[in-house]
């Protein structure tokens, strides 16, 4: 309702649904016997953080208990595979030497956790020995993230759910609240998993598959061949483990194919990895099987997200917005080098759903489809065994129906569509959030509450429904949330108002997209978490921007030490000289190296030791792209920032409120109807020259010229005061002049503790 107050309680969406989930999952209730764990030791390779167990138990009774050591992998090529070659050769002909044996490296994708992917091993194990392979597969702990529906819905305990979502806030809820640091960690153990051995003997354990096949092959020329097929992420684990099989001396000669399936590697990590081994030959084919671009449009994500997920990596996870993804249609189009091996033919890029010959079909319209999906799998079995693309009978046992339940029979909670409100023609709602944190455990503040009452109140007398979040409820998590909550239930021609009044700081900028007199610095609030490395930064900010719909008017009023510029332009030096009139307080602090430490570990993937230290440098040194472009600046900004204070200048509290607060209702009660740019020059106007504190606007193209807090389809002048021919007042002059007799009285109130 318009001019109701909403409290921080969390409104959830629980409606759940059946879809399918990004990449393969356990079924529900799905386990596993000792006698299943025991029969995949001889099939399985599990690595986590890359790394292998230091022991493991022969009979584990539990997934918990399965674990790999080098010495259980070096057994199951020179001992498990060894006794399925030889078991091959007895089936040729007398006098006949032996084909090859086709051996298959699976990597699962990144969402997968371990016991997903010891469920498809055991699901697809037997069928590809049936057909004469001999399965490894790699099940690697990424850290599995939270699922998609569970960010967005707040099903975690405490978590705010959302009114609503569009794709634009999907993107910016994966990037602000942990996907970006989650798809890092991802990269960064598939990596690690590929690394050689380090000085003190730390070595992937991906590695000593590698080693343990160089040395097999080597002593047993001809005996096997090897395949590499990967779902989603698990392209970014072979663009690391494929190349460790043509090094060193006993490097082996040829990788007889490479199949990705829905790829989520970069284009440029492919191109700096695999691309080159194909092109010499070393790699004898590569083939991608994914969707058109139709279809990946089409695709849904765990019910919020609709589209393919690999546009939600593009978009958020990798570290530029954008990043090309070789399993994106519109991105291989563009991709020069790449399309120029694979061509486009559907003898090596399958773009789906399509049936074209044995070798090249697929029916799957989902990204979490394709290792489920029998025409898919049955392509890659007969590539695999090397059966022509012919109508003759290929003898390649069926994908059998229970992999296939792996994904199809996991649950999903599935968030509503929007609404079709806010429409063009219809009422504009307005929609405010007001934050206020006095209560900060080491530098409390003594207005932030009162100012966040006071706007509240002014807005909601000029009719928004205001929602507040206060002191301790101030979490980073929750005042993210309550943004995007309100930017992403707004639709075209509604008005949108959030404020923060409380401390800003500075942070190590993290994404080189910044530097200033600190060096490599961003912009940051604080909320009531931050010391402990939950600071908001103006990359997360931009990105929930980003996500404001079309027609949709958002202003932001910050009285705090944000200025909304790309740097700061005052030195902790000179902030530190800085004297305040008497009962003034600055709402700037700074970060010691502790709590900078602390920001640092909750926005980038830890490296921790040496080894993950190593891992990264390879990821970043493969994303070519990512090291040769400096992050692209924002574009088409949406929103109007009025921040309390210029670059090199520090926001102050005196009296009970914020001098940009109390000098920002002053003005709005006794000028309704400025523009944007008119306003805060007056707010300029009247703040006391003893305070060295001057406001600033951010607003791109006619923005500053819009009428303050009015919707993007009001003509210009719409608030100001109508006069009917007969010279009496209109209704919505009653209205204006009513909500000026509110705000005047508010500003009073302000003006009666000022100095």
């Amino acid at each position: 309702m318009t001019g109701s107050t909403r409290t921080t309680a969390h409104r959830h969406h629980q409606q759940t649904g059946r879809d399918t989930m990004p990449t393969t999952t356990a079924s529900r209730g799905a386990t596993l016997s000792a006698a299943d764990l025991a029969a995949l030791r001889k099939h399985v390779v599990h690595t986590a953080d890359g790394k292998l167990a230091t022991t493991s138990v022969t009979k584990p009774r539990t997934v918990e208990e399965f674990a790999t050591t080098a010495d259980d992998v070096r057994r199951i090529v020179a001992t498990d595979l060894a006794a399925f070659v030889e078991q091959q050769a007895k089936k040729a002909p007398k006098g006949d030497v032996p084909p090859p044996v086709p051996v298959l490296i699976w990597a699962h994708g990144g969402l997968t956790d371990k016991s997903a992917g010891l469920l498809t091993a055991h699901h697809q194990v037997a069928w590809w020995k049936k057909n004469g392979v001999y399965p490894i597969h790699l099940v690697w702990e990424s850290g599995l993230m939270t699922t998609l529906a569970d960010v967005i819905s707040g099903k975690a305990t405490g978590k705010r759910g959302f009114t609503d979502i569009t794709d634009r806030a999907v993107e910016a809820a994966a990037r602000v609240l942990g996907g970006r640091k989650f798809w890092d960690d991802m990269k960064l153990d598939s990596a690690a998993a590929c690394l050689p051995a380090m000085k003190d003997g730390t070595r992937g354990g991906a590695d000593v598959l590698a080693g343990a096949l160089r040395e097999y092959m080597a002593a047993n020329q001809g005996a096997i061949d090897i395949h590499v097929a990967g779902h989603s992420a698990g392209s970014i684990y072979h663009s690391h483990f494929v190349p460790r099989l043509f090094d060193g001396a006993d490097a082996i000669d040829h990788v007889a194919s490479v199949t990705f399936l829905a790829p989520a590697v970069r284009l440029d990590t492919f191109e700096a990895t695999l691309l080159p081994l194909a092109e010499s030959g070393k790699i004898h084919d590569v083939a991608i099987f994914t969707m058109d671009e139709t279809h990946e449009k089409r695709d849904n994500t765990a019910g919020v997200y609709r589209k393919s997920l690999l546009y939600l990596v593009s978009r958020a996870f990798e570290a530029e917005r954008g990043a090309k993804i070789l399993g994106l249609d519109e991105h291989l189009r563009s991709a020069g080098r790449t399309m120029a091996y694979l061509g486009d033919d559907p003898g090596r890029l399958v773009k789906g759903p399509i049936s074209k010959g044995r070798l090249s079909s697929t029916q799957a319209t989902s990204h979490g489809d394709f290792d489920n999906d029998v025409e898919t799998m049955m392509s890659l079995a007969r590539r695999v065994v090397g059966v022509p693309d012919s109508d003759e009978p290929d003898g390649v046992a069926d994908f059998p129906m229970r992999a296939r339940e792996v994904a199809l029979e996991g649950g999903s909670s599935r968030m509503p569509r929007p609404e079709p409100t806010g429409v063009r023609g219809a009422v504009p709602r307005k929609l405010a959030l007001c934050i206020g944190i006095d209560k900060y455990p080491k530098d409390p503040l003594g207005g932030c509450v009162a100012d966040a009452d006071a706007w509240g109140a002014a807005l909601e007398a000029a009719r928004f429904d205001v929602e507040y979040i206060r002191d301790g409820d101030a979490t980073r998590d929750e005042i993210l949330r309550a943004m995007l909550d309100k930017i992403s239930s707004a639709r075209d021609g509604d008005v949108v108002a959030i404020q923060f009044a409380g401390h800003g700081t500075f942070v190590p900028d993290l994404d080189g997209d910044e530097t200033d007199a600190f060096g490599a610095s961003d912009e940051a609030l604080c909320p009531v978490d931050f010391r402990g490395g939950e600071l908001i930064v103006d990359d997360d900010l931009g990105a929930i921007w980003d996500a404001i719909p079309d027609g949709v008017s958002a202003t932001l009023f910050f009285d705090s030490c944000h200025s909304g510029t790309v740097n700061r332009g005052l030195t902790r030096s000179e902030f530190d000289a800085k004297r305040y009139p008497v009962g003034a307080t600055p709402r700037m602090t700074v970060l010691d190296g502790d709590e900078e430490e602390a920001f640092r570990s909750k926005r980038a993937a830890a490296l921790g030791d040496e080894f993950r230290r190593a891992a990264w440098d390879r990821v970043v040194a493969v994303e070519t792209d990512r090291a040769a472009e400096a992050p692209a600046p924002r574009g088409d900004q949406r929103e109007v920032l009025v921040s309390a204070c210029q670059p090199d200048q520090v926001a102050l509290e005196t009296n009970g409120h914020g001098v940009f607060t109390t000098a920002a209702l002053a003005v709005l009660a006794k000028s309704p109807g400025l523009t944007n740019s008119e306003f805060v020059a007056a707010v300029f106007d009247i703040i006391d020259d003893d305070y060295e504190q001057r406001p600033l606007l951010s607003a791109a193209g006619s923005l500053g010229s819009r009428v303050l807090l009015t919707s993007l389809h009001d003509a210009v002048d719409q608030q100001k005061v109508i006069v009917e021919p007969d010279g009496q007042r209109s209704p919505a002059d009653v209205r204006t002049a009513a909500i000026v007799a509110i705000l005047r009285a508010t500003a009073d109130l302000l003006e009666s503790g000022s100095p």
